[in-house]
């Protein structure tokens, strides 16, 4: 790889190399699924403020360079798209809407270091609630395990769980004070007919998640979105 690119360059049509990147995205897009850095070597890098550089050492071409502040790429607030399908999907139905479930739902899993990723929470009727949330699909057979070894505790009706699905993200600091966005991507999974299962946003990242089979598809049309203007530019 000779630096960071908008999207797997390998799978993504049109992707594009990054001139730079700041570490938060870098940070994100290397959590999110991006193989291109470790991401506790960025965050050694951001902690020290070392400026890093991706690229190829078979070649002499400039790289991605990495820091903490960078120029914004015009026309786009995202910089990066990227995709994990190494996660699960479980989904605790009928619970009682009370204080403290949520609480005894995640620090039983906490307390065995299964890390929890996008989570929703539902109210139903007849005082009741779903909670829904991903893990690695590695965790996914020791949380299985312990929510239904304290179903009669967390007093649920069902356990429902789908590993035939993929998180898909965009990342980037040009999103912050900028509307719309989010809209743009659920537009373009819209224009592709593909459906979203849950969402999770923070001020430099949205993610979808959505049925595994979607998920190339679904970078490559959320990629064309965000970047086919910029491409005829270059």
């Amino acid at each position: 790889m000779d630096g960071v690119y908008t999207a797997d360059p390998n799978k993504v049509e049109g992707a594009c190399k990054l001139d730079e990147i700041t570490y938060d995205e870098m940070l994100e897009l290397a959590t999110l699924g991006a193989k291109v850095l470790h991401n506790r070597s960025v965050e050694m890098a951001k902690r020290y403020n070392v400026r890093l550089e991706v690229l190829s050492s078979f070649t002499g071409n400039p790289g991605t360079k990495v820091k903490e502040v960078v120029k914004k790429m015009e026309n786009s607030h995202v910089s990066g798209v990227a995709k994990d399908k190494d996660i699960a999907r479980l989904a605790l139905v009928g619970l009682k809407n009370e204080p403290g479930v949520a609480f005894r739902v995640f620090s039983l899993l906490s307390n065995r270091k299964i890390n929890v990723d996008i989570i929703l929470q539902s109210i139903g009727r007849d005082d009741q609630k779903d909670i829904s949330f991903t893990v690695s699909r590695g965790d996914l057979e020791l949380a299985k395990t312990l929510l239904e070894e304290r179903k009669d505790t967390l007093n649920y009706e069902s356990l429902e769980i789908n590993d035939h699905v993929a998180k898909v993200s965009i990342v980037g600091a040009g999103m912050i004070g900028s509307p719309g966005v989010a809209a743009k991507m659920f537009e373009a999974l819209y224009d592709a007919g593909i459906n979203i299962n849950m969402i999770s946003t923070s001020e430099i990242k949205v993610s979808v998640l959505v049925d595994e089979m979607d998920a190339d598809r679904a970078v490559q049309t959320i990629h064309d979105k965000f970047f086919r203007d910029f491409n005829r530019r270059r």
